[in-house]
């Protein structure tokens, strides 16, 4: 026995895990990332209070002086090795600079990302201990184990990131919420996107009497009843009042899929309002079959594709959005 409710809750229960992954994954993200700490990092009024243990600060230095060190990042602006020295306690920050960098900055408050040596700044401590005729391994152990680096604060690119976890979230949670709503009440699936939830309730009920009657043509999953066609595959179900049909045509496309040696054919039904509902992943003899089948009935329905054809349809969907 056909069942379009069962067919529903099979399509919505397939539906599910995608946007349920997705949810879990952007869920991961927001967690895992520290987004509030990068927009609001935390704020120190004096830079030799600042710890290894926050790793995104707002800090303000009394005063830098300038290595005579760049660092040049790609596709951003250059940056400079300054430092902080106080009571044998050395702290290196990067930060911007100009064509010619100041040699001494007063009170310079910077944001900036706490980072552990690397081997740039490895390379930048052995030639400045040089400069200083100081042993390498002195200067590293009174510079600390970390740096500010204003370089690798990108609050731009978090922010980026964040927009796009919070769209794929809110998508995920909507085709999620969807796809239980259709699975607990099947009335809720949208079988025909131009109907409200009433009128498809209805819709649904006609077309599964239609169905019951056993008074149609079956071409594999899609059924032409005396005044519905309606579409059980396995990735949607849809369901059209023929008397709402204006315009048929089918289109192929060349399958991404290398397993698939034939086209593909999508069939478009254009709608009174102008709404367009198109039932895909169909072979070439089902759609051509299908065609045949709606040119059958007693609807005055345009078949096949073409300008003139296009022309025609628009002219009877204005007349009927001006009430003629």
């Amino acid at each position: 026995m056909i069942n379009i409710s069962q067919n529903i809750r099979n399509v919505c229960k397939k539906k599910m895990p995608i946007p349920a992954l997705f949810l879990v994954l952007m869920v991961s993200i927001l967690i895992c990332c520290p987004f509030i700490n990068i927009f609001h990092p935390t704020s120190i009024d004096n830079i030799y209070d600042v710890t290894g243990d926050s790793e995104y600060v707002e800090v303000t230095a009394d005063t830098l002086y300038y290595s005579g060190y760049n660092l040049i990042k790609t596709g951003q602006r250059d940056y400079g090795y300054y430092y902080s020295l106080k009571d044998n306690n050395c702290i290196f920050v990067i930060i911007p600079i100009d064509k010619t960098p100041k040699t001494i900055l007063y009170n310079y408050k910077f944001k900036a990302k706490i980072i552990k040596p690397n081997k740039a700044y490895k390379q930048m401590l052995s030639a400045f201990a040089d400069d200083l005729n100081w042993n390498e391994q002195d200067l590293a152990e009174v510079s600390g184990k970390f740096i500010l680096s204003n370089a690798n604060y990108h609050p731009v690119l978090y922010m980026i990131l964040l927009w796009i976890v919070l769209v794929i979230l809110l998508i995920s949670i909507k085709k999620l919420f969807e796809a239980m709503a259709g699975y607990v009440n099947p009335t809720l699936y949208p079988v025909c996107t131009f109907l409200g939830k009433h009128a498809q309730k209805e819709l649904i009920e006609e077309a599964q009497e239609e169905l019951d009657n056993e008074n149609y043509l079956q071409i594999n999953s899609m059924y032409i009843t005396e005044n519905y066609f309606i579409d059980l595959g396995k990735s949607q179900v849809s369901i059209i009042p023929l008397n709402e049909i204006v315009w048929c045509y089918r289109l192929g496309t060349i399958s991404l899929n290398p397993k698939k040696n034939l086209p593909e054919y999508s069939i478009y039904f254009t709608i009174l309002n102008g709404t367009v509902i198109i039932a895909r992943h169909k072979t070439s003899d089902e759609a051509l079959e299908l065609i045949n089948a709606i040119r059958a009935t007693e609807y005055n329905i345009i078949i096949g594709h073409s300008d003139a054809k296009r022309k025609r349809a628009k002219k009877i969907i204005n007349k009927y959005k001006k009430g003629i």
